[in-house]
């Protein structure tokens, strides 16, 4: 079984005409991959024909049991004004956690604005997901989503569950060792297996090193995700099988741990 865990309804790559259409390629995509589920994180902007937001998503999905939601809040916009729309949205089961977009937009994870939300999906035992790496055309934005801060957040909430997607590419072995000794940080493997991220973060066999090593020490905390449609399904999938590593572990990457983490239904 397989869960991608970070996809997005996006019409950017020119793969479909509408959002709707691009809903239709995901689910043609996740049929060819034998993918079984899948989280859709909507993008943090608001009324962009190409890119569907939160209540654009929520429509879109309706009536799809194996897709699911998080929240993305506009921080830059409204600070933490919609605290609590999303704890609404969390209890109504609509999203399972919240995904923040420093270095997207000009705010650090310890953003004083953030905090509430932290709160509330630390007392709902809610992950968060926070956004690291470069921008590919402007990298001075990753100063913004720098792991370090990200560590100062799960210390600061150390019942928190924080999801760090796209390891600070391309300074992946920068990103493990800074995470490494704090407990509740968990990774999700979201573009890991993209041409430029491999090729600026030291090619793939520096990637498995990496990845090796954080899944030696947490293996329950490792969840598969692709950032489809920008990257490919199938190359994150091919990568996580050609790690040595034992069925279990890969059985625990590719679904496991991401049904223990947002709470997902297992499907029959």
């Amino acid at each position: 079984m397989i869960i991608d865990s970070h996809v997005h309804l996006s019409i950017y790559e020119g793969q479909a005409i509408s959002l709707q259409k691009a809903l239709d390629k995901l689910l043609e995509e996740m049929k060819k991959n034998n993918v079984e589920q899948a989280i859709i994180i909507p993008d943090n902007i608001e009324n962009d024909p190409k890119i569907a937001d939160l209540d654009t998503a929520i429509s879109l999905i309706k009536g799809k049991s194996n897709l699911f939601l998080l929240g993305s809040p506009q921080i830059i916009q409204r600070g933490s004004s919609e605290v609590e729309k999303y704890k609404k949205l969390f209890v109504e089961g609509k999203i399972k956690g919240i995904k923040f977009f420093p270095g997207h937009d000009p705010y650090y994870p310890i953003d004083e604005r953030c905090l509430p939300y932290f709160e509330i999906c630390q007392n709902l035992n809610i992950p968060v997901v926070f956004h690291t790496g470069e921008n590919s055309n402007n990298p001075e934005l990753s100063k913004y989503n720098d792991p370090k801060y990200i560590v100062e957040v799960a210390k600061k909430y150390s019942n928190l569950k924080v999801v760090i997607t796209h390891y600070y590419w391309p300074k992946i072995e920068y990103c493990y060792e800074i995470t490494k000794n704090t407990p509740n940080i968990y990774f999700e493997l979201a573009g890991t297996a993209d041409e430029e991220v491999l090729e600026k973060s030291g090619g793939i066999e520096k990637m498995k090193e990496v990845l090796l090593k954080t899944i030696a020490d947490r293996p329950d905390q490792v969840i598969f995700g692709t950032d489809y449609p920008m990257c490919k399904i199938e190359s994150h999938i091919e990568l996580v099988k050609s790690l040595n590593l034992s069925q279990d572990e890969k059985n625990k990457i590719f679904s496991t741990n991401a049904i223990k983490l947002y709470k997902l239904p297992k499907l029959l």
